[in-house]
């Protein structure tokens, strides 16, 4: 039984600049990193795979060189490396440095390059470069007899995130049609599995710890087991920080007092290793400060950082009422409704002055 312990997307020196707290976060990261050698160590894994952006190439230095070789020699025992977009080969790469330890292997060309790992069990790699390779996997034919496993660094487009720019471009079709029997990728900070007739084709283990707001999947490493001719995928959690965009209704808030009130019991629970971009929505009453500074002050010191998007309306429904034409018409009706305790009109005056202003609605 061969088991291999898989990661990619570390970003190691990636400056934050989305949310505060960019420096605990870039700090997470070598942590990350540390614990994916940790896994690799607790497993008694036979080899470490990484599929690529495992440092920014622009930002990192000799620290950075350092702290990567440390933990390769570390573990030990072979190590492979498919450099990508982020952290592509070259001669002034840290890839290049001669303080490489043995047991570490880069594939340094965008080509695929076979390597024995085991009885029965190739591991074939592919290498960033900074010329954009094309589909790795196109014209790729992987005929050695056993387990085939494609180490690369690309994008799946059969899935790819919205937003998300397509590097190497691949689909599971391709894979299959290449003869190996599963790719063990990178690019995509949300792991996930594909499976193809009860067998996985292609894993992406995620960014061990998240990199941007929205990314949807696995934060972690993978551990690949190789047994018996057959492979099998166990996604590992590993991130420690949360990146969590929550939304905050402020509808008929009359005070600073009560903004204040809705956002703390909004984070409740939250807490250093939270990450929060709060939305503020809804229509409040005219006059009612919303002051994002002191937001940030009052409701983010029990947390890792914390970003105020005021969206709301300050509406003056008396007045509003008064005016003679549609908006003043319907505004009239649903407070007269409102003040009979009707809930829902409170809630309908919000989304027609949000609509009459043009604003977006948030449910």
């Amino acid at each position: 039984m061969l088991t291999i312990v898989h990661a990619a997307d570390i970003h190691l020196e990636t400056i934050f600049t989305d949310v505060r707290g960019g420096s605990r976060r870039r700090a997470a990261l070598a942590d990350a990193f540390t614990r994916v050698i940790d896994l690799a160590l607790g497993r008694r894994a036979d080899i470490v795979t990484i599929g690529g952006d495992l440092f920014e190439a622009q930002r990192a230095g000799p620290q950075t060189a350092r702290l990567i070789y440390e933990e390769f020699a570390r573990f030990g025992k072979p190590v492979f490396v498919a450099p990508g977009n982020h952290d592509p080969y070259s001669a002034h790469s840290l890839y290049a440095r001669e303080e490489k330890p043995a047991n570490v292997r880069i594939f340094a060309e965008p080509t695929w390059t076979p390597f024995p790992v085991a009885d029965g069990v190739t591991l074939y790699g592919f290498g960033h470069t900074p010329a954009e390779p094309g589909r790795p996997f196109a014209h790729a034919r992987f005929d050695r007899p056993g387990v085939r496993i494609a180490l690369v660094h690309g994008s799946d487009e059969d899935r790819c995130p919205p937003g998300k720019r397509a590097t190497a471009p691949f689909t599971s079709a391709e894979i299959g049609a290449s003869g190996a029997t599963i790719a063990l990728t990178g690019h995509y900070h949300g792991g996930y599995t594909v499976e193809d007739n009860g067998a996985p084709i292609l894993a992406y283990p995620g960014s061990p710890e998240p990199i941007r707001f929205g990314e949807r999947g696995e934060h972690g490493a993978i551990v690949v087991t190789v047994d018996a001719g057959r492979a099998s995928v166990e996604h590992v959690p590993l991130a420690r920080t949360h990146l969590r965009e929550i939304g905050v209704r402020l509808d008929g808030a009359t005070s600073e007092s009560a903004v204040l009130a809705r956002l703390e019991s909004a984070l409740d629970g939250l807490g250093p290793t939270d990450y929060i971009r709060a939305r503020l929505t809804g229509t409040v009453a005219a006059g009612t400060r919303v002051d994002p500074d002191l937001l940030v002050e009052r409701c983010g010191a029990p947390l890792g950082a914390l970003e105020i998007i005021d969206l709301t309306i300050a509406a003056d429904y008396e007045r509003l009422a008064a005016q003679p034409n549609v908006r003043g018409q319907v505004v009239a009706d649903l407070l007269a409704r409102a003040r009979t305790g009707d809930a829902d009109a409170d809630r309908a005056l919000a989304y027609v002055v949000a609509a009459f202003e043009g604003a977006e609605i948030a449910p």
